[in-house]
């Protein structure tokens, strides 16, 4: 019986991990707000926290990263940052639950590009906009 009921559980669970499960919504800002890589720390020239002053009832957001050339919102519900980054026009990125907002001019559409598709294949396999991670 039990030789029986792992296999079925391994793959029920594995099923939802992958059908129903987003692993985007548990990504934490964190590495953003104190870049240690090279790479971060150039498309974010002085990154650091900003949840207490951009984050509040009237924008739902639990976290919040801005630094010179991008601001990074996290919302516990997606809807709210699908909302945020259509209010943020063609200077906005939706990720999951991550509404990305870019100063205009500050960064070329190349490196916009990168930026979009390193946080959009963090825990999944798929991109927001299909691409393979």
């Amino acid at each position: 019986m039990l030789a029986v009921g792992l296999p079925v559980a391994f793959v029920a669970a594995l099923t939802w991990l992958v059908v129903f499960h987003d692993g985007r919504e548990s990504i934490d800002l964190e590495r953003w707000a104190n870049p240690q890589d090279a790479w971060t720390q150039e498309l974010m020239p002085g990154a650091r926290w900003a949840t207490d002053e951009l984050c509040g009832p009237e924008f739902p957001c639990i976290q919040a990263v801005t630094s010179d050339t991008l601001t990074m919102y996290r919302f516990a519900e997606r809807e709210f940052a699908v909302v945020a980054a259509e209010h943020f026009g063609e200077d906005g990125y939706l990720t999951g639950w991550i509404a990305v907002r870019y100063e205009p001019g500050a960064l070329s559409a190349q490196d916009r590009y990168g930026f979009e598709y390193g946080i959009s294949c963090i825990n999944t396999w798929v991109g927001e906009e299909g691409q393979d991670c």
